[in-house]
């Protein structure tokens, strides 16, 4: 009787890469297991490998959600046996297992450890001179943790405008130019930013070991304290001036000058084709301020006075939008005469009306506004015991008229800022601090993509603080993969002046040199393994691989068996 054959389908997909960048590339898994070592009474997976087996879920899944990861584990036990070394048992990835990792990644003894054995593992791996780091913040909405003795899940100022819920806040440092985090930071979610950037930038001068670094941030990042400490410290910084306290009348000051053309100003170009992005020149002023550890510090900083034309542009084609808006709205508070339109017939009370939406639309000062008054009479014919009568009723209308002297002026201000920094002309001249700014979105990007898929931190759903604080570590060690893999494909494309084709569905022709790694992995969703068990017999079959699917892998630096050793490869039998 002929036996009746076994068959058996693994989506294998992009595990392979994301498992050969961890392991091989960061040794994630070594880094973990060197931080966590294995107790002497732990059996199965190591905390290394089951760091990465979660992580590799998380990014081909989309889904960081602890309860899922078992069952996706068995769905493909032969892929991650062959990438991992050894079977994974069903207790290996089951809850309570990766919430007490979490748990562990917690600990900031810990994280800080992993994160410096990681980053210099990336420095070395990839060649990379750390010259500019980039700062910024982000929040995380949470769902969950109603607990009022919770420290870490507070109320505050939301970038996810849910001011309704709780929610915490991740610090993060991103390295040029990559734009891949070397720092990451869990606080309170009421916490100001402006009071993160000095611990952040004392850790990385633990991890990354450098002097001489140019610190890049928002205009959060320029208080006066933090502009100290970073001088202090050797380093140098670069950040946009708030627009606060004494800066907009200086702000006034200094473009009244270059449009008076009292300065002469220096025009910034695009590297790439030379197009004219904007112009500026540069004073210096003398600034000092009393740093723990270091005494009164004493610096020149360079002020940097630029004007962008495509800011400047934006800002007229919304200052337009807002004059448009504001009259609709002002001429609506007199309308027609008619039932159930509201009638002003108090000029106090609709002056208060008036100054609230100027002020709402920051347009005050440039319409001019009259309330006039109308009165209106009319004759009204005798009516049974009611002698004929005039009747009088007055009401207020508003007219307006556009102050094109004020409006003139507010324009000439758009599309100019002011920096800060305290490098070197030599070192970092005016276009050079335009440009690196420009990049800032590097860091940004960051954060957008640890609150969206595949990481997808928000929304969350945990209860613990610790387990929010190791989540929210894993997720930064899943954003380096991304940003890694984006970076070598990159680099290699401009390198051969290539383009890859084929990466966006329904445009078969659509060539890119900047693939994100999203797409890139995207490709592999249709790998697919294939075992046939006949008696003692065991055949192992994988999809072939694509020309595309080639090419990728061949730009990613993996190895050229790296899917193929799934049906060469002899496992062993799984640990019972």
């Amino acid at each position: 009787m002929t036996a009746t054959p076994e068959l058996t389908h693994e989506l294998v997909e992009d595990i392979p890469i994301l498992m050969h960048f961890m392991c091989t590339q960061l040794e994630l898994g070594k880094a973990v297991d060197a931080v966590l070592p294995r107790h002497g009474n732990r059996q199965g997976l190591s905390w290394g490998q089951m760091v990465v087996t979660w992580l590799a879920h998380i990014l081909s899944e989309g889904d960081h959600h602890m309860h899922h990861v078992q069952a996706w584990a068995n769905q493909c036990p032969r892929t991650l046996q062959t990438y991992l070394g050894q079977a994974v048992r069903p207790t290996d990835l089951a809850d309570d297992r990766l919430a007490e990792g979490l748990r562990q990644l917690s600990q900031h003894d810990v994280w800080n450890a992993l994160e410096q054995r990681v980053n210099r593992q990336m420095i070395r791996v990839y060649r990379l001179t750390p010259e500019r780091v980039r700062l910024d913040s982000t929040t995380a909405s949470v769902y969950a943790g109603g607990d009022e003795a919770s420290v870490l899940f507070q109320r505050g100022h939301s970038k996810d405008h849910r001011p309704d819920l709780r929610q915490l806040k991740v610090m993060l440092a991103a390295l040029d130019p990559l734009g891949v985090i070397v720092g990451a930071e869990v606080v309170p979610g009421n916490r100001a930013d402006d009071g993160l950037y000095v611990p952040m930038i004392q850790r990385l001068q633990t991890n990354l070991t450098e002097q001489g670094l140019l610190y890049i941030g928002d205009s959060k990042m320029g208080a006066l304290a933090t502009r100290a400490y970073v001088h202090a410290t050797r380093n140098a910084y670069l950040m946009p001036l708030a627009q606060v306290g004494h800066l907009p009348e200086q702000l006034a000051a200094w473009v009244a000058a270059a449009v008076a053309g009292q300065v002469d100003l220096q025009p910034v170009r695009d590297p790439d084709d030379r197009r004219l992005l904007g112009e500026g020149y540069e004073l210096t002023r003398a600034l000092s301020k009393d740093v723990d550890g270091h005494g009164t510090v004493s610096w020149t900083e360079r002020v940097l006075i630029v004007h962008s034309e495509s800011l400047a542009a934006a800002g007229r084609r919304g200052l337009r939008q807002r004059l448009t808006n504001t009259q609709a709205e002002l001429l609506a508070l007199t309308p027609a005469r008619g039932r159930g339109r509201k009638q002003y017939t108090e000029r106090v009370s609709l002056r208060a009306a008036v100054d609230e939406i100027l002020e709402r639309h920051d347009v005050t000062g440039l319409l001019k506004v009259e309330l006039k008054l109308e009165t209106t009479k009319r004759n009204v014919r005798a009516y049974a015991d009611q002698p004929a009568r005039v009747e009088t009723t007055q009401r207020y209308l508003v007219t307006l008229t556009e102050n094109a002297a004020a409006v003139d002026e507010y324009e000439q201000l758009l599309g100019w800022r002011a920096f800060a920094t305290n490098a070197f002309k030599s070192h970092l001249s005016l276009p050079q601090a335009v440009l690196a700014y420009r990049e800032e979105w590097l860091v940004e990007r960051d954060c957008a993509r640890l609150k969206g898929r595949p990481l997808s931190l928000g929304p969350l759903w945990l209860e613990r603080d610790d387990h929010a604080v190791g989540l929210v570590h894993l997720l930064t060690l899943g954003a380096r993969v991304l940003a890694l893999v984006e970076y070598q494909v990159r680099q290699r494309l401009q390198a051969g002046q290539r383009t890859l084709a084929g990466l966006y569905p329904g445009q078969p022709r659509r060539v890119t040199d900047r693939p994100t790694t999203e797409r890139l992995l995207k490709e592999f969703k249709r790998v697919i393994l294939t075992v046939i068990v006949l008696g003692r017999d065991t055949q192992v079959h994988l999809s072939p691989l694509s020309k595309l699917q080639s090419t990728i892998l061949k730009d990613m630096g993996c190895p050229v068996d790296l899917y193929s050793r799934l049906v060469t490869q002899s496992l062993k039998p799984p640990e019972i």
